[in-house]
């Protein structure tokens, strides 16, 4: 019976628990944020427990208009919030990265500029 597949699996599990943004997922939210939208910032933040989150930042924070966006982890999957004001909001739940990925940039495509049509 091969046990070094599920060995492998469970010790990356193990690992990912720890650390959700290590291998270069904060890097890519960040060039994915440079690219879609001029000004804004994504900062990898830890919390006192050492629990990390990127914070996507509009280029003025104090703007009303645009959120500040929140990618955690919370066990198996990742969290995308939103902080407008005041208000706090749970946007979604992903299972994927990818789909966080592509969350972001849904709700990056409602408030950036929208490209110029020439017909």
């Amino acid at each position: 019976m091969p046990t070094g597949r599920l060995d492998n699996r469970l010790s990356q599990l193990a690992s990912y628990a720890l650390e959700p943004f290590g291998s270069g997922r904060y890097q890519h939210l960040a060039a994915i944020i440079a690219e879609s939208m001029s000004g804004w910032t994504a900062d990898l933040h830890y919390d006192e427990d050492g629990k990390s989150a990127i914070v996507i930042m509009p280029e003025d924070p104090d703007d009303a208009i645009d959120p500040t966006l929140i990618v955690y982890a919370s066990g198996s999957a990742f969290q995308l919030d939103e902080l407008h004001g005041d208000a706090y909001r749970r946007l979604g739940e992903y299972l994927s990265w990818a789909d966080v990925l592509r969350a972001v940039r849904i709700k990056l495509i409602w408030r950036g500029p929208f490209p110029i049509t020439l017909h």
